[in-house]
């Protein structure tokens, strides 16, 4: 469907339905999402999907507006994000896989209420920015869709509605999570499920670097 063809309304129904698909897939944001809920509570979930959210922002403006030339024309950038972002994602992995068990929900909570709020915004914002399969992601759907007979405000309408509904899906997730109840029964494992989320990132992350390595 050529963007030029397509009315306003089903050009964002496009868009909308591929971005939902994709924010809801696994991948680092979910897997960090999860990793910081049951380690350090619904208040750090909310704020790394805060994070998150935040740099949707900037992939969004890459697709959008023009900015995937710079991809294009310097390939070494992708490749040091690529790095940057694998180097990332196994120093969380790291630190989840030596995650210790937490039985007492007095000291959890205790520990959750003592923590830096920037330092959780700071992860989300991180791993998203140097996802590369978000960059890629919204470079492709948008090089596909958008053209230079879209319109800026739909471009801005579709721009503000990724990036808030990318916040409220990963605060859903942290807040469902991070529910006390559901948190409280997931305490005496929550060392194994961090145990198994930094597998997966440490895994993605060498994937990241085989992709680079056989380049």
């Amino acid at each position: 469907m050529s963007s030029a063809l397509a009315s306003p309304a089903s050009l964002f129904a496009t868009v909308a339905l591929a971005h939902a698909l994709a924010v809801m897939s696994p991948g680092p944001d979910l897997a960090v999402i999860t990793r910081q809920t049951l380690a350090h509570g619904r208040r750090a979930g909310l704020l790394t999907a805060l994070g998150i959210a935040s740099g949707i922002t900037f992939h969004v403006a890459y697709g959008m507006f023009g900015l995937a030339f710079a991809i294009e024309r310097y390939p070494a950038l992708l490749q040091l994000l690529q790095l940057v972002g694998a180097a990332l994602l196994l120093w969380i992995g790291w630190g989840a896989i030596r995650a210790r068990p937490l039985t007492d929900p007095a000291s959890a909570a205790t520990a959750d209420g003592q923590r830096a709020a920037g330092g959780d915004f700071t992860i989300g914002l991180a791993t998203n920015l140097l996802n590369v399969k978000a960059m890629l992601f919204f470079v492709a759907l948008c090089s596909a869709v958008i053209t230079g007979a879209t319109s800026t405000a739909l471009k801005l309408a579709l721009s503000a509605w990724m990036i808030v509904a990318t916040g409220l899906w990963f605060s859903f997730v942290a807040w469902t999570l991070g529910h006390p109840a559901v948190r409280r029964r997931l305490l005496g494992v929550a060392h194994w499920i961090d145990r198994v989320m930094g597998v997966l990132l440490i895994a993605l992350a060498l994937g990241m670097l085989a992709a680079l390595l056989q380049r």
